[in-house]
């Protein structure tokens, strides 16, 4: 199970809450911003990729 602080690296989020019981990152990105920077891929490739289920947007695992 990783850590907050490898959560905040993978995602590449330095600024986190650390005086809270659940610390969550103070900068938020959108999940097109986050795929983009943990997969080097251009914005429309991502895209293509990201999906709608409801509320929720999601990537399957196939295109990872």
């Amino acid at each position: 199970m990783p850590t907050v602080e490898e959560y905040t690296t993978l995602l590449r989020c330095s600024k986190i809450q650390v005086d809270k019981a659940y610390s969550r990152a103070a900068c938020v990105l959108p999940l097109l911003m986050k795929l983009m920077n943990i997969t080097g891929m251009s914005e429309q490739w991502v895209a293509a990729r990201i999906q709608q289920k409801g509320n929720s947007e999601y990537v399957p695992w196939k295109s990872l």
